[in-house]
Order: structure tokens, then C-alpha cells, then sequence
């Protein structure tokens, strides 16, 4: 059987060659994997975690969830990466990630998806701004709002204009950004407005959420794993922080 084409200028796999290539990098996975379970720390004394998430969960949940995860388990190195989605399954796939935050179950085949919770898009805003004193706000009211708005290459501001096209909101953006801190410093320190998951609103003093009508399409959050790896100590761990924490935000009520 030939796996290599030297009849060109370059040295290239044939069709057979890669296959088997395919099934070497498999291999070599599988064999660093059984590497970490082994050596695998159960009493949580030292440890890696890699974590991946989307940008979006950098808002809300990203914070809390390494800092409580932290102060538990101040021994385990937590290696956070800022991924999108597809670039998450890669890594999952390719045993770069142990676990990851995403919005969607898994499209790529070898993963497995665990459902936490349904996140809401709301209206987030400054206390003391007057569109913050209805507690539900028609979506038709926005065009009258100063808006700034994750750009388009987010799946939320994705979300948000079909919400907008199926009722004919014309916004008022006036910033487009791929920074989530720059939109909550911007909301808390002027007078424009966001609309970003209601949780955002939960540890930041003087932020509200208000509950858009028509409501906006709620999304499922999960936590994608490859399939059948090995969950470690520390993944363990980490499950017994994440579980909790959802179910807080689950019970968060619009301000």
C-alpha cells in the first residue's frame, strides 16, 4: 500500500497515507490522554484544567466561575481560552481542551454536550437611566436608545438583529465592539444602553436587566466534552463549582 506521492515536487499523502495519518494523531491523543489520567492527582493537590468558552460567557460567568473554582482548588492551574465555536470543537477533538462553554450542542461528530442553563437576552442599563424604570420594555422602544452592540461576527448580536428584522426595529447604534468590557464600562459610565444575557447584570453595582416584549429566542447554555475522555479530578471538580453556579443564575430574577 503507498502512503506517499513523490511524483511531484512535493512529498504529499495519498488518500491511503492520510487516512493512516489520521489514525496515528488518533493514537498519539489517545496516548497523551492515558498520559494525564494517570497521572491524575485525586486528592486535587496539583492539576491543569483547560477550559474554553465563548466570548460571551466573559461577561457573566467566566469570572465567578475560575474565581470560586480558585478559591477551592487554589492548587489546580485553570487555563482559560476565549474560543469560537468552531475553533472550540477543533480543540476538543484534537485533545487541546478538556471541557468548554458554548451555546450550542455539539455539531461536530466525537463530542457530547451537558445542558446547564437557558440564557435570556435582555435590556442592560445604568440604574438611574430612565428607560431602566419600566420593568419590560417593548422591543419598539430601542429605537428611541443609544445602543452599543457586540459587532456581527458575535452569534449574540447575531441573535439580536433577527429579533429585530422579524419586527422591523430599526436601532440606533452608535458602537459596534468585539469587547465585552468595553461594553459594560461604556453602559455603566454613559448613557447607552446593550442588550446582553440579564445575568450580566448580577455582580456589577449599579446595572439593571429589563425583559424585552416580544421576548428574544432564549439559548441553550452547554458544556461540551469530547467523547468518552477522561474526566479528571479536577474536570470532577469543576462540575461540582459549574452546577451550582448555573442554577443561581437560572433563579436570577430581572431586577
Amino acid at each position: 500500500m503507498q502512503l506517499l506521492d513523490r511524483t511531484g515536487k512535493a512529498v504529499r499523502a495519498t488518500d491511503a497515507g492520510a487516512k493512516y495519518l489520521e489514525y496515528v494523531r488518533r493514537a498519539f491523543r489517545e496516548i497523551d490522554a492515558a498520559g494525564r489520567a494517570a497521572r491524575d492527582v485525586n486528592d486535587l493537590s496539583s492539576g491543569v484544567l483547560r477550559l474554553g468558552f465563548t466570548p460571551s460567557f466573559s461577561a457573566y460567568l467566566t469570572a465567578p466561575l475560575a474565581r470560586r473554582f480558585r478559591e477551592k482548588y487554589p492548587r489546580i492551574t485553570l487555563e482559560l481560552n476565549a474560543l469560537s465555536q468552531d475553533e472550540i470543537e477543533a480543540d476538543l477533538i484534537d485533545d487541546k481542551l478538556d471541557c468548554a462553554l458554548a451555546f450550542y450542542a455539539a455539531r461536530a461528530s466525537g463530542i457530547t454536550s451537558y445542558p446547564l442553563h437557558t440564557e435570556r437576552l435582555s435590556l442592560v442599563g445604568r440604574c438611574d437611566h430612565p428607560v431602566m424604570n419600566n420593568k419590560f420594555i417593548d422591543v419598539r422602544c430601542i429605537e428611541k436608545e443609544e445602543l452599543i452592540l457586540l459587532n456581527n461576527t458575535f452569534v449574540t448580536r447575531q441573535t439580536i438583529n433577527s429579533h429585530f428584522d422579524k419586527y422591523g426595529i430599526k436601532p440606533n447604534i452608535v458602537i459596534e465592539t468585539s469587547s465585552m468590557t468595553t461594553i459594560i464600562e461604556l453602559i455603566k459610565s454613559s448613557s447607552l444602553v446593550t442588550i446582553l444575557p440579564d445575568a450580566v447584570a448580577i455582580e456589577r453595582q449599579g446595572l439593571l436587566s429589563r425583559k424585552l416584549l416580544p421576548t428574544m429566542q432564549e439559548r441553550q447554555v452547554v458544556l461540551l466534552q469530547r467523547e468518552g475522555a477522561y474526566r479528571s479530578a479536577a474536570m470532577r471538580a469543576f462540575i461540582g463549582i459549574l452546577d451550582p453556579l448555573v442554577q443561581e443564575l437560572e433563579t436570577f430574577p430581572l431586577s
